[in-house]
């Protein structure tokens, strides 16, 4: 009988990953000026996108247009965030901005007053933009959206793990990115074990990649909700909410694989569903100090397997018009 994979095996996995850079990301300082021609505006969205008690974090430096020239030449910023009460910069803002890109500081602009879509738009030598009513707590989700998409990748869990505001939408993408590559990787597999004598090894080495992409995923969720404690304190927190057993019974159900000409929809579904319920029950837990009790794990499970089954209908109806010749990908078949 085919075994599935142990717990000191995974970990011994998950130790090729690097956690330790990972955490470095995550634990790793850094310096965001808020630049606006009236500083309260900057002292506003600073305390803004601190969170919810409303005090800004030391981290984001409120400036005004001319003191951000100074700063922007140091070499010690990560972003800048332009604040504008019109769609088009004033010319104070307009010199601060190319001082700041002269360094080359990712530039975010945040235009409030205004919500078209003209004022959306980003202009030549923007990182990202937001337009919002006004300066509030309903501009924060758009606010936190630019600001996170401007972010260098390996500044974005420092920046989640302490700006509350920060982490939805990176949780959201780092799960959909995820199950995405989950998913690929099952339907890259599924085409190789179309070699009858390959299937068995490769199955189950999906279950061990897949699962270890999982909790990959799960440990930079958990730094990026302010978790402390070592990486295997932190994984063993996130097979005690998720369970072990049904992290490994999802990975299992890969073995539909086994048969290949029928199994590679359902295999890839797997793949992505199983990757998104176990990312939401985990920011579920780190982020809200929510313990998911094994049926609302498997309820997610299954609200995800019909997303699932669209995004491998998708990735197999690609694969049918790049390898046309391939019997096994016919549709009456899919």
């Amino acid at each position: 009988m085919l075994g599935l994979p142990k717990l000191p095996d995974m970990w011994r996995v998950l130790k090729e990953a690097d956690l330790h850079a990972i955490r470095r990301q995550a634990e790793r300082p850094f310096q965001a000026l808020l630049v606006a021609e009236d500083v309260a505006d900057a002292e506003q969205l600073g305390a803004l996108l601190s969170g919810p008690d409303g005090m800004r974090h030391p981290w984001l430096v409120p400036a005004d247009a001319a003191e951000a020239r100074h700063p922007a030449s140091s070499g010690m910023l990560d972003l800048a965030v332009l604040i504008s009460p019109a769609p088009d910069l004033s010319p104070a803002l307009g010199f601060a901005a190319d001082a700041l890109r002269a360094a080359k500081v990712p530039v975010v602009t945040i235009a409030y007053g205004r919500r078209s879509a003209m004022t959306a738009v980003v202009r030549p030598g923007e990182a990202a933009r937001a337009a919002v009513a006004a300066l509030d707590a309903a501009a924060v989700p758009a606010v936190a959206q630019a600001v996170l998409s401007a972010a260098s990748p390996e500044l974005r869990l420092a920046l989640a793990r302490h700006l509350v505001p920060l982490r939805e939408p990176l949780f959201a993408e780092m799960i959909e990115e995820t199950a995405r590559t989950n998913a690929m990787y099952a339907l890259t597999t599924g085409i190789a074990e179309a070699v009858p004598i390959l299937d068995v090894p490769l199955n189950l080495a999906d279950i061990v990649v897949l699962t270890k992409n999982q909790l990959v995923m799960s440990y930079r969720i958990a730094l990026a909700s302010g978790k402390k404690g070592s990486a295997r304190e932190l994984i063993g927190e996130v097979l005690g909410v998720i369970g072990g057993g049904f992290l490994f019974r999802q990975g299992a159900r890969q073995l539909v694989g086994l048969i290949p000409v029928v199994g590679i929809v359902p295999k890839v579904a797997v793949a992505y569903a199983g990757t998104l319920a176990i990312g939401k029950a985990v920011v579920a837990w780190a982020a809200y100090g929510q313990a998911l009790d094994p049926g609302a794990v498997k309820r997610l499970y299954r609200q995800a397997l019909s997303r699932g089954r669209d995004v491998a209908q998708a990735l197999v109806a690609q694969a049918r018009k790049r390898t046309p010749g391939r019997r096994w990908l016919r549709r009456r078949r899919g």
